[in-house]
């Protein structure tokens, strides 16, 4: 499954296969929202395959959040696809279950 990223009522949802192949238009997407709003969420619910250079993604998206001052909720924690990536490369720390 291609990538796509769906505005769902102000939360981002990420489907698909987020792989080196399409990880610049994950980082730009995210990017240009972190330069316009305070409050972004991320959900990455309906991934199915996620690689190392996507992980190198979410830690910059993430990095330039805190940087910035801005608030950033990563949703997926129920995915086993994500949540195994996020305990091999040690980014738990990214998610965010306070959300409502």
């Amino acid at each position: 499954m291609p990538l796509k990223i769906i505005n769902n009522k102000g939360i981002f949802e990420v489907c698909g296969e987020f792989t080196s192949e399409n990880k610049g238009k994950v980082k730009e997407y995210f990017n240009n929202l972190l330069d316009n709003y305070y409050e972004v969420v991320m959900c990455l619910n309906k991934i199915n395959k996620i690689d190392e250079s996507a992980i190198d993604v979410l830690k910059f998206i993430h990095r330039k959040a805190a940087k910035r001052s801005k608030v950033l909720f990563v949703l997926g924690k129920k995915n086993t696809t994500i949540e195994k990536a996020f305990k091999v490369f040690n980014i738990s720390y990214i998610f965010k279950n306070d959300y409502n």
